[in-house]
C-alpha cells in the first residue's frame, strides 16, 4: 500500500525517508540530523500512527546535534510486516537490531503509547545500548484499567471485523470530527463512546490525516495491531507472597479469560476481576535500570489548546499504573503535559524543549 507522502523539508532541517535491512526486517525511519556531535535519538510511534507522528521533533533534535530517527515499528508503516506471533521481546531486540544496522553503540530511545512500551522493554533487556529513556502516555509492564480496548483485543475475532469495517472511521473519529456513533457500542467496539464530532483540533492537518487512514488500512498493519494488543500483552493476576521468588506471585490469564471480562454481560467494569491492575511483564518485575528516565504523561483526554503545557514535575503514586515508572528507574523524572494523549503532536514545541533538556541532563 502507498502511504501518504511524509514531509520531507522543515525550515529548521530537513527530513529524510531511508530504508534500512537489520538482522530479520527490512525497516523504514525518518532521519533528520545525521552527522552530528551529540548522542543519537530514535524515536518510536504508537497505535494507530507511525514515525510520522515525530515530524515535529525530528528537525529540532536534529538541528540541535542529535542524529534523529524515527522507526516504523514492525507492522506499521513502511517497515515490514511479517505475520508472527509479536512478543514484546521481539520488538525490543528490534531496536537493537535497528542500532546495529546504523552502526549506533548506544543510543537515547524516546517512546509514546506502543512506542513506551517498546522502549522500555528495550532499556531493561539491554542497559547497554540504551543511555536514557523517555516514555511519552505510556506504561512499563502494567495495564492501565481507563485502556478498556486493551481487553477488547484479546476478544476473537471483533477486532478483527471492526478494523476490516471501521478503520477509516477509526482515525478520523480519533483524529478529526468524525462521529463516534459509527463505530458502533460495545461489545462490538470499545470506541464508541470517543469525543466525537468536535472541530478537528488544529494539531491534525489534511496530510497527517491522509497518512494515518493511509496506514491503518493495510490489513497487515491491522494483523500487527492485534498481534500487539492480544499476543504481547499477556495478562497475568499478580500476588505478594514472601516465600515466592521475588516476593510475588503470577497468575496468567488466557486470551479467553480476558475477554470473558470484555465480554461480561453487565459490562467490563462490572467483572470482578476488573478492580484489579494486571501485568503484562513478569519476568521484568525484579529488574531495575540506572539509566536517566523521563516519564511525560497527559493531564488532559480531550481537545485543549495547541502546546498548552505545565512544568509539573511531581511523580504521582497511589496504585500499580502509576507506582511502577518508579518501581523500573531509580532516576526517574516527571513532566505532566496539559494535553490529550498525543503529545508529540498536540504540544510539539514543548515535547521538543523538553526532550532536548533531557537529553542534555538538565533536567
Amino acid at each position: 500500500m502507498q502511504l501518504a507522502p511524509c514531509p520531507v523539508r522543515s525550515g529548521v532541517t530537513s527530513i529524510q525517508s531511508k530504508m534500512v535491512q537489520t538482522a530479520d526486517l527490512n525497516v523504514h525511519y525518518l532521519a533528520a540530523g545525521e552527522g552530528g556531535g551529540l548522542e543519537p535519538i530514535v524515536l518510536l510511534h504508537g497505535f494507530p500512527e507511525t514515525s510520522h507522528s515525530w515530524r515535529h521533533q525530528l528537525p529540532v533534535l536534529g538541528a540541535a546535534g542529535h542524529p534523529t530517527f524515527a522507526i516504523d515499528s514492525r507492522g506499521f508503516g513502511k517497515t515490514d510486516k511479517p505475520r508472527v506471533r509479536t512478543t514484546r521481546a521481539m520488538l525490543g531486540d528490534d531496536v537493537v537490531r535497528f542500532l546495529d544496522a546504523l552502526d549506533i553503540d548506544r543510543a537515547m530511545v524516546v517512546g509514546h503509547d506502543w512506542g513506551g512500551i517498546i522502549a522500555f522493554k528495550a532499556t531493561i533487556d539491554h542497559p547497554e545500548r540504551v543511555s536514557r529513556v523517555a516514555l511519552l502516555d505510556t506504561l512499563c509492564t502494567v495495564w492501565s484499567r481507563a485502556g478498556a480496548h486493551g481487553y477488547w483485543f484479546k476478544a476473537e475475532p471483533l477486532p478483527e471485523q471492526f478494523l476490516a469495517a471501521h478503520a477509516r472511521a477509526f482515525i478520523e473519529v480519533l483524529f478529526a470530527s468524525g462521529d463516534p456513533a459509527a463505530l458502533g457500542t460495545r461489545p462490538a467496539s470499545p470506541y464508541g463512546e470517543l469525543k466525537g464530532k468536535l472541530a478537528r483540533p488544529d494539531w491534525v492537518d489534511d496530510e497527517a490525516l491522509a497518512h494515518y487512514i493511509d496506514a491503518l488500512a493495510d490489513p497487515d498493519s491491522q494483523a500487527a495491531a492485534i498481534q500487539y494488543f492480544r499476543y504481547a500483552l499477556p495478562f497475568h493476576r499478580v500476588t505478594a507472597d514472601p516465600s515466592a521468588t521475588h516476593g510475588e506471585r503470577f497468575e496468567s490469564l488466557s486470551e479467553r479469560d480476558v475477554a470473558a471480562m470484555w465480554l461480561h454481560p453487565h459490562g467490563l467494569e462490572q467483572h470482578p476481576g476488573f478492580q484489579e491492575y494486571y501485568d503484562f511483564g513478569p519476568e521484568d518485575r525484579h529488574k531495575r535500570s540506572d539509566a536517566p528516565a523521563l516519564w511525560m504523561y497527559s493531564k488532559l483526554r480531550g481537545h485543549v489548546p495547541r502546546g498548552s503545557v505545565t512544568d509539573d514535575a511531581t511523580i504521582p503514586t497511589g496504585n500499580p499504573y502509576l507506582d511502577q515508572f518508579s518501581r523500573y528507574f531509580a532516576d526517574l523524572r516527571v513532566r505532566a503535559v496539559d494535553c490529550g494523549h498525543f503529545i508529540p503532536e498536540e504540544a510539539p514545541e514543548y515535547t521538543s524543549s523538553v526532550l532536548l533538556e533531557f537529553a542534555a541532563g538538565t533536567i
